[in-house]
């Protein structure tokens, strides 16, 4: 597999180069399995979401982190350098395969894949969540409601200003961390 040196901030990462046909390969793979895949191409959002947590490091440093619908984000790379131990979800097998080897090539190892629907699946306890672009349509809207309800953790969503993730937003508490190019980044805080 080939990668691509991409400064965030001030470091340095390896990350995976997504327009190469082996990638392709394994997309479609998932695809075959009737896996919705989504991480064929880097979001925007999330590249900006990186760039956040490279500047701002004594949110999740030395913490228990879990990054929801992970993908093969390059937020993972940045959050698994500090974090105490990383924890990654994703619907899709493949696009965790691909974020482990993405994960090595940047030397972060003490990380475990979940694979499986977040609002589904048992995941562990943590002290900081991270997710990028999850709520996009209705369907997306009542996962991540349930999942909040549920949630003892801090948690920070990345998404698009879409329609839906508006609507989540206003029965939800939340601290806008900030609002970029048609993003915003919220913070949703643990109830005591």
């Amino acid at each position: 597999m080939k990668y691509e040196t991409k400064k965030i901030g001030d470091t340095e990462y390896f990350l995976l180069d997504l327009d190469q046909r082996e990638v392709d390969l394994r997309v479609m793979e998932d695809m075959d399995a009737g896996v919705d895949v989504y991480y064929d191409r880097r979001w925007e959002e999330t590249d900006i979401l990186a760039e956040w947590l490279e500047r701002n490091h004594d949110v999740y440093a030395g913490k228990r982190v879990l990054v929801l619908g992970a993908g093969v984000g390059s937020e993972t790379v940045v959050l698994g350098r500090l974090a105490d131990k990383l924890y990654l979800n994703d619907l899709s097998p493949i696009a965790l395969e691909l974020c482990e080897m993405q994960l090595v090539k940047n030397g972060v190892v003490d990380f475990d894949c979940l694979p499986g629907r977040y609002e589904e699946i048992d995941l562990p306890e943590v002290d900081m969540i991270v997710a990028s672009f999850l709520v996009y349509n209705k369907e997306t809207l009542r996962a991540m409601r349930a999942f909040m309800k549920e949630s003892h953790s801090d948690f920070i969503l990345m998404n698009g200003n879409l329609p839906d993730f508006m609507k989540c937003l206003k029965k939800l508490n939340h601290e806008l961390i900030f609002d970029e190019e048609g993003a915003m980044c919220v913070l949703f805080k643990k109830e005591d």
